[in-house]
């Protein structure tokens, strides 16, 4: 709580200068690994080393994607380039390449030109996107083909033990002590999705900066009281 000079305690002050989302760690030690992402995680972390041509990384927002493929360009020593970097993308002579964001590429015909490219020199290549490969193509017969034919990753909305691995990366990330059982707590009252996970963590941060305290489970009840409040409308 505030003392008589209004500064607030070390655990308000610590969660304050946290508030602001840290640039995400992509190691492959800090990928959350649990049951449900597990064989998704295993296609992604041995594709360097596999025969297969190309790679598929799918999956909703907040599920790991982008992680996964900094963890194959890790692993190959390559960069990691976006969707806007597509003519670069297609320019790279390199062994392998790794682009990211696939779903936010307007013109598919590029997208086409960049796995025909490769494809026509025996060069690796991992996309990454949000929602299914098919849906990348935006109705391009042949880019439809090309990427069902890929080799897939493909992330799900997360299960309960995935969703309590989840919360508690998230405090680590920025660096917030929550005391113990909060994601315990949290996770079986939650909407079993990553953004929902996102979400409860920010409210949590939020709350326990506006009471001067900590992320503990007073603060975890009365966020999941808020938010099942949002979702029903009352």
């Amino acid at each position: 709580m505030p003392d008589k000079h209004g500064r607030r305690d070390g655990a308000a002050r610590q969660l304050a200068l946290g508030l602001a989302n840290p640039a995400p760690r992509y190691r492959r030690e800090d990928f959350c690994l649990a049951e449900s992402n597990a064989a998704a995680a295993q296609t992604a972390f041995g594709f360097a080393d596999s025969p297969e041509p190309a790679l598929a990384i799918c999956g909703p927002e907040g599920a790991g994607k982008s992680h996964l493929a900094q963890i194959v360009a890790d692993a190959a020593g390559v960069a990691r380039r976006s969707g806007q970097e597509i003519e670069a993308a297609i320019a790279d002579a390199g062994a392998l390449a790794v682009v990211d964001d696939v779903d936010a590429i307007a013109d598919p015909k590029r997208l086409f030109a960049l796995i025909e490219h490769r494809r026509a020199r025996g060069l690796k290549l991992v996309l990454a996107g949000r929602g299914r490969p098919a849906d990348w193509a935006r109705g391009l017969r042949d880019l439809a083909t090309r990427l069902e034919a890929m080799t897939r990753a493909s992330l799900d909305e997360p299960d309960e033990a995935l969703m309590r691995v989840v919360i508690d990366q998230r405090f680590r990330d920025r660096q917030w002590r929550a005391t113990n059982g909060v994601s315990a707590y949290a996770a079986p009252r939650l909407p079993r999705t990553f953004a929902a996970a996102e979400a409860f963590v920010e409210a949590a941060g939020a709350e326990a900066i506006a009471i001067g305290g900590a992320i503990n489970l007073a603060v975890a009840r009365k966020v999941i009281g808020k938010l099942s409040e949002s979702e029903t409308g009352h």
